[in-house]
């Protein structure tokens, strides 16, 4: 209601409220150096952009430990970005744009480029000038070699090219050469592929005549859309993705072990899986259940839960893998559906019902774990009978 005012100074003052998620003051003449925060875990949003505040970064913004956007830009803002910011998880943008340097290192700056140029064109003959700018120079090979380390890494948001990053792929793969397949999903062929920064991902492509059959068609989206949108500790994280009428393929998180199909029935791994990581996988894999199931909006059905499509990483932790048919449960819906998941995993009642829920996961979470424990039993009746 104070409509005459043209100024507002909130310099120095200790913004305090633990229930507050959005601050914006935006777009005023704040003036006056940084505002400090108290108490304020909940806040989610906070714009400062085009002001004339002054001073470093609030290193206020660490109590803020909820904080998913910052907008500092057009200010005068100087220094450092504070350290506490580089822990927080859920921090997805950080805008400073058109703020000012630090004027008395920029005039530092300058006078020491100025020496720098102007001392060598003075002393040096012109032939040596020469051969600094014809040798000097990086080759166009070596440009892209830098390019391609600073950008393999599909996990570095600050330097991701897409373009690179798909380049490095078919590098990686020799194009999918066969010899860097390592199995097969529900749909697509998997392969590993190891990148210029050193990082190993899994590939799962969709091939060819693959792509053009409706059915893996909609497998292969619907898992990109569940796996977008989930994130938990014993899924599969999903990188990225490429979708492409000429090249379908998905990124992600590379399993050392293998599925616990293959450790299950080889005897190198079936020997590491003792009793305490049988029940750590099976832990596990209730919680990523628990997670889709309760905490998911709305709720997420895998309907294709098999040794199969459980992932162990090096260490035998148990991730769950393969969201092709999933489906998202809706309320206002009878969720009726086709049979879809692994035989003898499938719950019985689908045949008659064809509708789906939570418990159809249930049932094939049980038989996953007696498969589970029965291994385990019977090796130590083996061991017994020695």
């Amino acid at each position: 209601m104070l409509s005459s005012y043209r100024e507002y100074y909130l310099s120095y003052r200790g913004l305090d409220g633990p229930e507050l998620n959005y601050l914006n003051l935006g777009y005023n003449r704040l003036t006056g150096s940084k505002p400090v925060f108290k108490n304020c875990s909940s806040l989610l949003e906070i714009d400062l952009s085009q002001n004339m505040l002054s001073g470093h970064i609030p290193e206020g913004f660490g109590n803020c430990s909820s904080l998913e956007y910052v907008y500092l830009a057009g200010n005068n803002f100087t220094g450092s970005v504070p350290y506490t910011l580089c822990g927080f998880s859920n921090l997805y943008s950080f805008d400073l744009k058109q703020n000012c340097p630090d004027l008395t290192s920029h005039k530092k700056r300058t006078v020491f480029l100025v020496l720098c140029i102007v001392l060598p064109i003075t002393i040096c003959v012109p032939s040596l000038i020469l051969a600094i700018v014809c040798f000097g120079r990086p080759t166009r090979t070596e440009k892209k070699n830098k390019i391609n380390d600073n950008n393999g890494d599909l996990c570095s948001v600050w330097n991701f090219d897409g373009i690179i990053a798909y380049e490095d792929i078919i590098r990686a793969t020799n194009n999918f050469d066969i010899r860097y397949c390592i199995g097969t999903g529900g749909y697509g062929t998997v392969y590993e592929a190891r990148l210029p920064s050193g990082k190993t991902v899994a590939l799962k492509k969709l091939h060819r005549l693959e792509a053009e059959e409706p059915a893996f068609d909609r497998s292969f989206k619907n898992e990109v859309h569940i796996l977008s949108s989930i994130r938990h500790k014993n899924i599969v994280k999903l990188y990225g993705f490429c979708l492409h009428s000429r090249c379908m393929f998905l990124v992600f998180e590379y399993m050392e072990k293998g599925s616990l199909f293959c450790a299950l029935r080889e005897d190198a791994h079936a020997m590491e899986l003792d009793w305490s990581k049988r029940v750590d996988i099976v832990k596990g894999i209730a919680h990523a259940l628990s997670y889709m199931h309760h905490d998911c909006t709305p709720p997420i059905v895998h309907r294709d839960i098999s040794s199969n499509n459980i992932l162990l990483s090096y260490n035998m932790e148990a991730f769950v893998a393969d969201f092709g048919v999933s489906r998202l449960l809706d309320p206002d819906s009878s969720n009726q559906t086709m049979v879809a998941g692994t035989y003898g995993y499938i719950a019985p009642e689908l045949a008659y019902t064809m509708v789906i829920n939570e418990k159809c996961d249930v049932y094939s979470f049980g038989v996953l774990a007696l498969e589970l424990m029965r291994e385990s039993e019977l090796e130590l009746a083996l061991l017994d009978s020695f």
